[in-house]
């Protein structure tokens, strides 16, 4: 038996004793124990403490550690996007961000976001304002559908101004058939709405096609026209401005998109300007 036992069970048997009936024989036994294991407990206990005290030196209790606030995710910034061109597959759309006088779009290099539902497709871009000395510039982003969007609602996910106008390259003609190759498009003027396709070929006319939102006369009319043509089942407007002229039309599905074909730098009379429009090529 141990002399931690032999101590246990001692202690356990006078445990009922009353303290008076304890005499000296008791402290002596533990006594008699206690040198016995003080021989052998001896060495072992200067090892341990050389141990437990080297470990602490070698072991610094660790510096307290604040609280790190978390990490704040940044925000997401974008910019809204003014009209939406849906080509003539319906699975490519097409989306130009808002213009803002005196400011450009940087669009971030990261993939936008496209949201499609079976009832409308939202796209939001990535990106932000800076200042630029030619606000005329037009920032766009094209999105990729595995579906024609067909009669979905497109939604900008950034702005809060309701939907923003869309049309389709069919309420346009089709001047790629006609020879005509597109340029890079423009702001009619800075900060204006309306945007303004460049479309040139050998030999001429070079064209101007804008779209706008439509804004109508301040008595709520549409400006008259000087005549009308009658194309593929559609009405071509046309407008004689002192020399300069003119056609105009409404996109297919709804009034409310206006589209004004231009031939800017060049005197044309009206019949080669008629001409000129019902030798296009129109959906």
């Amino acid at each position: 038996m141990s002399d931690e036992e032999v101590v246990d069970l001692f202690d356990r048997a006078v445990a009922t004793v009353p303290p008076a009936l304890l005499p000296a024989p008791h402290a002596a036994i533990r006594r008699r124990v206690r040198r016995r294991r003080a021989a052998g407990w001896g060495a072992v206990t200067a090892a341990v403490l050389v141990i437990v005290g080297g470990f602490a030196v070698a072991r610094q209790d660790p510096a307290p550690v604040s609280p790190q606030p978390a990490a704040s995710q940044a925000p997401v910034v974008g910019v809204p996007w003014l009209g939406a061109r849906i080509d003539r597959t319906g699975k490519r759309i097409t989306v130009y961000a808002a213009p803002l006088r005196g400011k450009c779009v940087e669009l971030e290099p990261a993939p936008d976001e496209l949201v499609s539902a079976e009832d409308k497709v939202t796209m939001s871009l990535d990106g932000a304002y800076t200042d630029c000395a030619d606000d005329t510039q037009v920032t766009a982003r094209t999105f990729e559908l595995p579906q024609a969007v067909g009669t979905r609602f497109l939604k900008d996910g950034r702005s809060p101004y309701g939907q923003p106008f869309v049309f389709s390259d069919t309420d346009l003609p089709d001047l790629a058939a006609g020879g005509w190759s597109e340029q890079s498009p423009v702001w009619l003027g800075s900060g204006d709405a309306t945007i303004a396709f460049r479309f040139t070929r050998a030999g001429g006319p070079d064209l101007r096609v804008l779209a706008s939102r439509w804004q109508p006369e301040p008595d709520g009319t549409v400006e008259k026209p000087d005549h009308s043509l009658e194309v593929k089942g559609g009405r071509i407007d046309v407008y004689d401005h002192a020399g300069s002229m003119t056609a105009g039309w409404w996109s297919s599905n709804t009034e409310a998109v206006r589209f004004t074909l231009e031939v800017p730098g060049t005197t044309i009379g009206k019949s080669e300007f008629d001409a000129l429009l019902r030798g296009m090529t129109w959906a």
